[in-house]
């Protein structure tokens, strides 16, 4: 027999004068999350009760403001975290980070990395025998190639029908001083780090890519391109420039 999948409900709530978003689901367990936009959200089955999810946010709540002001925080130092692979280590993913989990265990024969959503948010989980910092910095490469992948197709794809051009093949590589480069023959390439990076900045990088498909140069016809679609073209490319030495050589 198939069970009844129910689809997520989405309630803006307030706590106080604490407001936050609730997301029922088909889950077993209360998750809190403090995003990277200092919003807090709180995923719950469908059966809890609001008095129940009250109940836990009183108990967390020194929990919360913490996380909250460890987001703020971070949200004005324009430094990203050191480049460091531990358990509890903040990975900076899009526009915001994921706790990096290490779950070693000596009988292990395989090593995984998984993407996944904790108690207390998102954890990039490692499984392995051993997990030495080398490891962990191999495995997370293996593992964000492959998202990168997944993830910059669609908006690759979206950019290039917004702007009229086609491609040839998207690669997703890990070289020392580009974000990304166009060949002669349409291929789009793109560094896997990029999703380290915030959405806006990392859009800037494949419109810029994508432009070259009609202008392979950087030319002022180029650059006026750039602006038609992305008019705050140069303050990214300030942004862009100001934090890549350290995440390339993370």
């Amino acid at each position: 027999m198939f069970g009844i999948h129910r689809p997520v409900k989405k309630e803006l709530l307030k706590y106080g004068d604490l407001p936050f978003t609730l997301l029922r689901s088909s889950r077993k367990t209360v998750a809190l999350q403090v995003t990277a936009a200092d919003d807090l959200v709180v995923r719950a089955p469908h059966g809890i009760s609001q008095g129940e999810i009250i109940t836990i946010l009183n108990a967390r709540m020194p929990w919360i403001l913490e996380k909250r002001e460890a987001m703020r925080k971070a949200n004005e130092d324009s430094e990203l975290p050191e480049s460091h692979y531990f358990d509890g280590a903040l990975f900076p993913l899009h526009n915001g980070r994921v706790t990096i989990r290490l779950e070693e265990n000596p009988e292990a024969k395989l090593y995984t990395i998984s993407l996944q959503e904790g108690y207390q948010g998102m954890e990039l989980r490692l499984r392995g025998a051993s997990l030495p910092p080398d490891v962990c910095k191999l495995l997370v490469s293996r593992w964000g190639r492959k998202y990168a992948a997944d993830w910059f197709r669609g908006r690759v794809d979206e950019w290039a029908a917004k702007i009229g051009v086609t491609y040839r093949s998207l690669y997703i590589k890990e070289t020392k001083t580009r974000w990304g480069s166009c060949s002669s023959i349409g291929n789009i390439n793109l560094h896997w780090k990029l999703i380290m990076l915030s959405d806006r900045l990392s859009d800037y990088v494949i419109v810029h890519e994508l432009c070259h498909r009609l202008e392979l140069n950087h030319s002022a016809a180029f650059w006026k391109m750039v602006e038609s679609q992305i008019p705050d073209y140069a303050e990214r490319r300030k942004e862009l420039r100001a934090v890549e030495k350290k995440i390339l050589s993370w």
